[in-house]
């Protein structure tokens, strides 16, 4: 393992829980991960995380090759994963747990507008290069009281993989009108401006009038106003309070991996656009120290007190009670190697 820890056991109290951790995974985490750490060590001062965000895929590897204590990963752990971690992790393998969600919303650059309602169907069409102009009248009908300017649409994409476009293109393709179907990568759009990195699309959506792009919360982050959706029911704004109606409404499994939870894929008053955030532990680690360590680690983030730091510092929203709750139960599997 990448990492080293000394002088504790499972059950010591917080005081006595010290050590290093190295995770490795989806740059999606790269802000709950740090207001999580931050507040962690505030309680464990003789502790210290290094946290990598070179991808999901990347996380999962570091994991099984014993060179990640946690991965931070963009969905549930698959059976494939788990059965190559069982070498580094025990028999069992690896299992994951949900800790945080990303909402996504659709940014918009049109200063003096607000209020703007947009279908999937638009959407699909402006993301395809079919609708060109926000005064097109397939806009116009969904927004009569709303005067709209004689101005170009420019949707800002990026081509490198990203949790992002699969949120986004799962919800364009609820219109017939999308014909790429769920990818995780952005075909270029006519009319359109391809930055190189998804970290670049807000800063182009800021400097670009008639700008357009699908954005994480936090990236959002009061910088742009963001258009109303629907998911089959009445348009709904982009809030930790629309969220958190999805998140009711949403479903927690428990499986051989671990817990999973699903977001509606309808909703008449949720906003259920978002990505759901995994972190894989392993089931046994090389000694007590190191799986008391890992263990503090994964109770602090799945604990009231650590969903209200992640909502609060990185706009991230709280899985269902259910979820955490049945997630800080499967941790008590986590232990030392005989």
């Amino acid at each position: 393992m990448g990492a080293g820890a000394s002088g504790c056991s499972t059950h010591t109290p917080a005081s006595d829980i010290r050590g290093a951790i190295t995770a490795i995974g989806s740059p999606l985490q790269s802000g709950p991960i740090a207001a999580w750490s931050n507040a962690w060590r505030k309680s464990n001062n003789a502790t210290s995380l290094n946290y990598s965000p070179d991808g999901s895929a990347v996380g999962m590897s570091a994991l099984a090759s014993g060179q990640a204590y946690f991965a931070a990963l963009d969905s549930p752990l698959s059976s494939t994963d788990q059965d190559l971690t069982k070498v580094q992790c025990g028999p069992e393998g690896a299992f994951s747990v949900p800790v945080s969600i990303t909402s996504v919303g659709v940014a918009f650059n049109m200063p003096n507008i607000s209020g703007l309602k947009l279908s999937p169907s638009v959407l699909a069409r402006i993301f395809s290069g079919a609708v060109t102009n926000w005064s097109d009248e397939e806009i116009e009908d969904l927004n009569p009281d709303t005067r709209l300017p004689d101005a170009e649409i420019v949707p800002v994409t990026a081509p490198d993989a990203s949790p992002l476009t699969v949120a986004a293109t799962e919800y364009l393709s609820k219109s017939p009108d999308w014909s790429t179907g769920v990818t995780d990568s952005w075909a270029p759009v006519d009319g359109g401006s391809e930055v190189k990195r998804y970290r670049d699309v807000a800063k182009e959506v800021n400097e670009t009038a008639g700008a357009i792009a699908f954005l994480d919360l936090d990236s959002i982050s009061g910088r742009f106003d963001t258009a109303l959706l629907s998911f089959g029911g009445d348009f709904v704004r982009q809030s930790k309070d629309s969220m958190a109606i999805a998140v009711k409404e949403g479903r927690t499994r428990e499986g051989s991996t671990g817990i999973e939870f699903d977001l509606p894929e309808d909703s008449n008053r949720g906003y259920p656009l978002g990505i759901v955030n995994y972190q894989a532990f392993c089931t046994e680690y090389p000694n007590e120290q190191i799986a008391s360590l890992l263990t503090s680690w994964g109770k602090y983030i799945l604990s009231p007190d650590g969903q209200a730091t992640s909502t609060y510092f990185s706009n991230s929203a709280s899985p269902s009670e259910t979820a955490l709750r049945k997630s800080e139960v499967l941790l008590e599997k986590i232990r030392a190697k005989n």
